[in-house]
Parts: structure tokens; C-alpha cells; sequence
């Protein structure tokens, strides 16, 4: 009698799912993985779709990946990282590129906060760091190919994809998940099946009746330039302190600003839009004579508080009342940032537990 083989059902096709069947398939290929994904395309919060307004590519939200990332940088060629990083003090006039001087700044692009960042948190970042060095803190960022640079290719992973296939409830029985409804699809689950909630905190939340965790909201702005905008000292991206911008990142004709954990700064995107353009034009030391076409967005919720409240509340493990159902994602991860990395690790790190619970 042929044995019946595990399958593995992972809920959500974000960074965290993805792994979940990347690891699957290069560790134990015997195991069938089938993600749902509740939206019409994979990747969560970061894919690629054609902007009608810009008329072209973007990136849902722009990524960054530093050298320190371990598995994301296997995703950036060598002559891709950034070469030049510059940060500016907009009410001194300042200019420099010095990292140690900056590293406020960039703990908390790391974390989307500047406040209250938990000791914890600051300790996994330095350790990723460690030995500190060039190869370490290079950065890449996304430039309207997040889904073919990497979501298409870890997608490729799971044996079967189905979207705009929104997990609604997990019955039970014999106190473990017996079957996962998808509204009118009932998906049984065989003895030797896992699952891997691989969602954000708050479709977590929802599904699981518990609270969710405070959010913070990220504003994005881009422009689209008829020709390549630079920045001083030939920077790819800069740093803003002083300023309505946090950072920004020029690259093929589209110019990005990132306004971080913008609380009491959502104002009219529009006019913030205008607003960021003439502070840009100090930063570059110009006058334009228009504003470019832009697309602002608010995204709400885009990550976690990650303070030492929020922090404390997050999960110790990836295991749920269920010893069949684990957690992935990246908010899930105590004590660590909510990066594309650390989305990948907890995807592992459920896989793991799963596979130890068989």
C-alpha cells in the first residue's frame, strides 16, 4: 500500500510563503506545497505591476536589500549595489557619507522608527553587521522589478500556486485543524498535512480572533522624470535628516521618496507631493520649473510598531493552539526588524517546527 505523502498549505504568497516552499523543495522535494494567496498576484507587499498614471513598471512599495541580508543578496548581481550613500542635514546644509555618524538613520530605516527601538532589536542588527565592513552595509535597492528579480523566481518553488483564494476559517477537530474554508472551497486536511500561516499581522489577527499589533504607515512618492535626476555627490540614494523626506532614491527616470512611520505627516498626498518636490530641489541644489508627474500613496499599516510594546507582544515561536498550524512572517520574528529578510527567516523557521512536529 503506497504511503500517503504530506502537503504542505501555505496560506499567503508573500516573502514569508515563498520561503516556506523554497526551503521545502531544496530540503525535502518528497513534500507537495500548495500556497494560497488571497490577492490576484504573489509577493504581499512586494510586487511589480504596470502603473497606468506613470505608464510603467513599478514596484508596489521600493525594497532595499543590504549586504548583510544573507539570502536576499543572493538576488543582486555585484555591479548592482549602490556605490555611492550620502546624507544630508537640511538645516545645516550639511553633506557627508560617513555610516557611524549616520547610523541613527539607518537603524531606523531598518525598523521604520526612530523611537523606542527595543535593545533586542538593535542587538540582531549589529550581529547581522558584524564583522562590520563595505561587503556589509552596501545596499541595493528595487527598481520596478521586484516580481521578475525575485517573486517569480521563488514562486517557482511550490509545486501549486492558487490566487484570489482568501483563507476565511481553520475548523478543527480532536483539538487539531481538520479543514481550512476558502468560502465555498473546503480543503481537507490529511494526518500528515501542515499549515503555515504565512500572513500579515492583521489578516493573522482576524482569522485567529486575537488582537493585532499597532502598525505604522509608510508614505512613498515617486516621479517620473523625463531624464535621470542625480543627487549631490553623484549618491544613488541620501539620507534626509531635517526634513519632510527620510530618504531618497534615484534610478531609471523615477525618483523615490520614502516619508518613515508617518504619523501626523499624512496630509494631502498631493500637496505633500508638491511640498517634497521643492525640498528636493534645495537637496539638489536647483529650481525646477515644474513638478513631474508623481504618484504618492499612504501605505497604511505597512509594518509593525517596533517598540518595545509592540516588540513584547510578538510571538516567542512559530506555533499556534494547533500543533499542526505554525506562523511565518516577518512581524512574527521577535526581536528582530521587519525586513525581507527576516520575512524569509521565519519562513524557514515554520518549516522547521513543522517538519519537527511530524
Amino acid at each position: 500500500m503506497a504511503k500517503t505523502k504530506a502537503t504542505y498549505h501555505i496560506i499567503g504568497g508573500g516573502l514569508a510563503g515563498l520561503a516556506c516552499a523554497w526551503y521545502l523543495k531544496q530540503k525535502h522535494p518528497e513534500i507537495r506545497s500548495i500556497i494560497y494567496e488571497g490577492a490576484k498576484h504573489l509577493g504581499g507587499r512586494c510586487y511589480s505591476y504596470f502603473d497606468e498614471g506613470l505608464s510603467m513598471p513599478m514596484d508596489n512599495v521600493l525594497h532595499t536589500v543590504i549586504g548583510a541580508d544573507r539570502f536576499m543578496s543572493r538576488f543582486v548581481k555585484k555591479n548592482e549595489w549602490s556605490k555611492e550613500k550620502q546624507f544630508i542635514d537640511l538645516a545645516k546644509e550639511e553633506i557627508d557619507n560617513s555610516v557611524f555618524a549616520n547610523k541613527d538613520m539607518l537603524l531606523a530605516s531598518l525598523c521604520n522608527t526612530a523611537e523606542n527601538i527595543p535593545a533586542e532589536i538593535k542587538r540582531n542588527i549589529i550581529l547581522s553587521l558584524f564583522p562590520f565592513g563595505r561587503s556589509k552595509t552596501k545596499v541595493y535597492f528595487s527598481k520596478q522589478d521586484l516580481s521578475p528579480r525575485i517573486i517569480n523566481v521563488m514562486g517557482a518553488y511550490a509545486d501549486e500556486i492558487q490566487l484570489n483564494c482568501k483563507l476565511s476559517k481553520i475548523s478543527s477537530q480532536f483539538g487539531i485543524a481538520a479543514r481550512l474554508e476558502f468560502g465555498k472551497k473546503i480543503v481537507e486536511l490529511g494526518a500528515k498535512d501542515r499549515v503555515i500561516l504565512a500572513l500579515d499581522n492583521l489578516s493573522y489577527a482576524k482569522l485567529m480572533s486575537v488582537p493585532p499589533l499597532e502598525h505604522s504607515n509608510i508614505i512613498e512618492i515617486n516621479y517620473h522624470t523625463s531624464q535621470t535626476i542625480f543627487l549631490p555627490k553623484g549618491a544613488s540614494f541620501i539620507g534626509v535628516k531635517n526634513g519632510i523626506c527620510d530618504w531618497v532614491y534615484a534610478g531609471n527616470n523615477i525618483l523615490t521618496v520614502i516619508v518613515s512611520s508617518c504619523v501626523g505627516k499624512s496630509k494631502d498626498l498631493s500637496d505633500l507631493a508638491r511640498e517634497v518636490w521643492y525640498e528636493l530641489d534645495k537637496i539638489r541644489g536647483v529650481n525646477s520649473a515644474f513638478i513631474p508627474p508623481f504618484r504618492a500613496v499612504c501605505h497604511k499599516n505597512a509594518t509593525i510598531k517596533q517598540d518595545e510594546k509592540n516588540n513584547h507582544l510578538r510571538p516567542q515561536n512559530p506555533n499556534t493552539e494547533y500543533p499542526n498550524v505554525f506562523i511565518a512572517g516577518d512581524w512574527s520574528m521577535k526581536d528582530y526588524p521587519c525586513r525581507m529578510e527576516t520575512a524569509v527567516k521565519s519562513g524557514i523557521r515554520a518549516v522547521k517546527a513543522a517538519l519537527k512536529a511530524e
